[in-house]
């Protein structure tokens, strides 16, 4: 063999043997067992709700909300499914059940569901049952990947509903349409109006009257409404008497509301409603005075000045003053009733009236009814027609103001006596100078 032979073959044994060290040596990586990177026995699967944006409604909301779920264990979790369960506050729009495929290990993913509350929801925190299942998804080396048994938690959220009943004032009537100072018994007609987001209970409206308003009778300020729903309406109803007066415009009426919530949590708010008042003449007596100035019983065509001025918010046309009988006065009227015509605001009229005065009269102050009518401005199309009951006062004195002579009652009986026994004597006289 030559030397190259045998260097060849020295190469090629010790390349043979270096693969037998490789091969066969405890030490070699490819004696050492395959190990496949699988969970330890204790890991597990656990599916869980950790987030909910948002957790804030008021009643009657309807909103999407976002529910972050997470795999808190060390396996895969696959065919995930979750029911929502509604209930009489909290419902879910849409579908109620949902499908995840899986959720690895570790892991978060975000769903949106939409949530409804009820109209009347009281307050409260309210729960929203969510039932979930599963099943465990892993690598088994002996058997390959492996889906575990189904696995079920009941999970939840939970709500917060804020709201309550906000109570206004909408439209306003009245009976009569038109209001003018003085007017009785006025119906007020107000519509509550429950805007807000909760239900009311227990509604109580009072009208704050004053001077210039009061209630026509007892209950009559007041007006009970019971309960008004989210959106829903009731009316009140209110009559009052309206000062004589009352300046012309709008006038504002204050509202007292009270209620409770459907906790029996009570509150008290205030409105008010306003109304309009139209302009009407009004009449005050500014003088008045008779000719004689002193009267007497039996006094005839006695003359009575009455001057009256026009103190309403309109002018009055037409004017007129007539007297009206008194029951027990000794007037007999000769000219009752005197026209005035137009009277501006702030003009006066004077009437000129005429009476008797009874012969038997007892001297005293006596009550004269005068009486005041008049059409409105017919030019602001009042087309009404007022009356104005006044009263003044005539006093009778003992004395006699004729000019005709002096009179005194049962003077003239004793006059007659006199004058017979006048005669008597003066007959007896003139018999005795005949001597008779």
């Amino acid at each position: 063999m030559t030397e190259d032979g045998r260097k060849k073959l020295v190469a090629r044994c010790t390349v043979g043997f270096v693969l037998l060290f490789v091969l066969f040596s405890p030490l070699s990586p490819l004696t050492l067992p395959y190990v496949v990177p699988v969970t330890s026995a204790g890991s597990f699967s656990s599916v869980t709700i950790t987030d909910v944006t948002p957790t804030e409604f008021h009643p009657g909301d309807t909103s999407e909300v976002t529910v972050t779920l997470k795999n808190n264990g060390g396996q895969d979790a696959k065919d995930i499914r979750l029911a929502f369960q509604g209930t009489e506050i909290l419902s879910l729009v849409g579908p109620t059940v949902l499908h995840i495929n899986t959720l690895n290990s570790w892991s978060s993913k975000d769903i949106t569901v939409t949530m409804h509350v009820k109209e009347e929801a009281p307050n409260g925190i309210y729960p929203v049952p969510v039932n979930c299942s599963w099943r465990e998804y892993y690598f088994d080396p002996a058997e390959g990947y492996v889906t575990g048994p189904e696995q079920t938690a009941l999970l939840g959220l939970s709500f917060n509903v804020i709201g309550e009943g906000v109570l206004n004032v909408g439209a306003v009537s009245t009976d009569p349409t038109d209001i003018r100072p003085g007017e009785e018994n006025v119906e007020i007609r107000a519509v509550i109006e429950n805007s807000g987001e909760a239900a009311a209970k227990d509604i109580e409206v009072n009208v704050l009257l004053n001077t210039e308003f009061k209630p026509s009778w007892s209950g009559t300020d007041r007006s009970y409404l019971g309960r008004l729903n989210s959106g829903e309406k009731g009316e009140a109803v209110f009559h009052i008497d309206i000062a004589d007066n009352l300046e012309a415009g709008k006038h504002s009426i204050p509202l007292q509301i009270t209620y409770k919530d459907t906790n029996g949590v009570e509150y008290e708010v205030l409105r008010e409603v306003t109304i309009l008042v139209k302009p009407k003449p009004d009449f005050e007596i500014v003088s008045y005075y008779t000719e004689p100035e002193s009267l007497s019983a039996a006094d005839t065509g006695v003359v009575l000045h009455v001057t009256v001025r026009n103190i309403g918010s309109e002018k009055a046309e037409s004017a007129s003053i007539r007297m009206t009988g008194e029951a027990d006065v000794p007037f007999d009227y000769d000219v009752k009733s005197d026209f005035l015509g137009n009277l501006k605001i702030g003009e006066t009229g004077e009437a000129i009236l005429k009476f008797d005065v009874d012969k038997d009269a007892v001297p005293k102050s006596y009550p004269m009814g005068i009486e005041i009518r008049c059409t409105g401005d017919r030019g602001l199309g009042d087309d009404n027609v007022y009356i104005f009951n006044k009263e003044i006062k005539v006093e009778v004195s003992s004395g006699s103001s004729q000019k005709e002579g002096f009179s005194v009652p049962g003077f003239e009986a004793l006059f007659s006596l006199l004058a017979l026994v006048f005669v008597f004597i003066i007959s007896a006289g003139r018999k005795r100078r005949n001597g008779v």
